[in-house]
């Protein structure tokens, strides 16, 4: 029985469930639950796996590793895009809060941001995207394993006769 077993369309769209979960504000509040956004892109990697291959076929492990592992990389990518955009509006609104601030040190903290944003910006895409592919990494591998455990056995396991 042929099959597509390619696992980089279920890992993106587990990844982009990381990304937007992990990125949007407020949204990022369900990883403070055990990293629960990052482990249910895994889980959701493996579960369109599953559906892309069909029933009939075992998911093993290491394709439940590889699946939350990558949905957890591109997920980081995603992630720290998004919240890299929010952090320039969030500047930009701050911009518009400083008549309002009467301390000379928030005035001249708030200068010294706007003056280096696009430097500020990258270093925060950095820092950022560098801690999300170590987290995200490990808690999109146990969110894998998660969905192996879910779904990886078939429902039927297809009769082993063997004819002689």
């Amino acid at each position: 029985m042929a099959y597509n077993d390619s696992k980089l369309m279920p890992a993106l769209w587990g990844g982009i469930l990381i990304g937007v979960i992990d990125g949007f504000p407020g949204l990022d509040l369900i990883n403070c639950f055990c990293c629960a956004g990052v482990i249910g892109g895994g889980i959701l990697a493996v579960y369109l796996y599953r559906r892309q291959i069909g029933e009939q076929v075992i998911i093993s492990n290491s394709d439940g590793i590889i699946l939350g592992v990558l949905a957890g990389l591109i997920g980081a990518f995603i992630g720290s895009l998004l919240g890299s955009l929010f952090g320039v509006a969030m500047l930009d609104m701050l911009e518009q809060v400083k008549p309002y601030i009467d301390d000379p040190e928030v005035i001249e903290f708030l200068r010294h941001f706007q003056n280096n944003e696009q430097t500020w910006t990258w270093m925060f895409f950095a820092l950022s995207f560098g801690l999300s592919v170590i987290i995200n990494s490990i808690f999109g591998l146990i969110g894998g394993l998660i969905g192996v455990s879910l779904w990886g056995t078939p429902k039927e396991i297809p009769d082993a006769t063997v004819e002689e």
